[in-house]
């Protein structure tokens, strides 16, 4: 298991809705393989069951251990940093990276965040709506013409990507002070305050606001805001909404 000052300490996998108790035990052997512990389910199947121990052999404590969600942005709210996996392509999935990617900036990353490694339904991975939430995107090369992965399949090479990329940072040099991240709650305000302006303002479509917050969602997801550049940017809504109602108020204004 994860000592407190390691970084590994503050990764987690985050699975949402998986439905076979053998996965969840699986995706925990797969943890433990890679020298992690802490194990997140968003509206798991019962999983606490011997199906799932026999899967987990050792890893049981990560299974008894794992913290159990209704909500994804509830569970999401505390991490600096989210990466979400997914095998399709699209207008709203571009800038995808490699697992082997992901690890070398993680390695970086970890030193002052915690970080989420996010993973979707057995039959149909996740969503673009909760695909928002990730800073990065990360799909597995795989054959073309079967690219479809086990879930504690992907887990594994996620997770082994990463602790390869931590264990060789341990023996390197003094890096660069790494920033810490403003928490996915904190992004979360900006985004609706985000959206409630421009909608207010005319810039955004009434009828499908998300087409254009996805862009800006991907600027800022790649720019790792801290907590000082999300209270500039409020501040700067907030004014343009004041500035807006006071514009309204005068005679004359339409």
């Amino acid at each position: 298991m994860t000592a407190p000052g390691d970084p590994a300490a503050r990764l987690a996998v985050v699975l949402v809705e998986p439905r076979e108790a053998g996965n969840i035990g699986a995706v925990a052997r797969a943890m433990a393989n890679a020298g992690l512990s802490r194990l997140v389910l968003v509206r798991p199947a019962t999983f606490l069951v011997p199906e799932a121990f026999r899967m987990a052999l050792a890893a049981r404590p990560i299974l008894e251990g794992a913290a159990v969600f209704e909500d994804l942005g509830e569970a999401l709210a505390g991490f600096g940093f989210v990466a979400g996996t997914t095998r399709r392509g699209g207008a709203s999935r571009r800038g995808r990276v490699s697992p082997r990617d992901l690890a070398a900036e993680l390695s970086g990353v970890l030193a002052e965040n915690e970080a989420a490694l996010l993973f979707g339904r057995e039959e149909s991975g996740l969503t673009n709506d909760e695909l928002k939430y990730c800073n990065r995107l990360v799909t597995i090369p795989s054959s073309e013409g079967f690219a479809s992965l086990n879930l504690a399949q992907a887990v594994m090479v996620v997770v082994y990507e990463i602790f390869t990329a931590v264990e060789a940072a341990r023996g390197v040099g003094a890096a660069p002070a790494p920033r810490r991240r403003a928490p996915t709650a904190e992004l979360e305000g900006l985004y609706r305050q985000m959206e409630d302006v421009l909608l207010e303002i005319g810039y955004l479509e009434a009828a499908n606001p998300a087409r254009m917050m996805r862009v800006f969602r991907s600027i800022f997801g790649r720019a790792g805001l801290d907590a000082r550049e999300v209270k500039a940017l409020r501040g700067i809504f907030r004014q343009v909404a004041w500035y807006t109602d006071a514009r309204r108020k005068r005679p004359g204004c339409v």
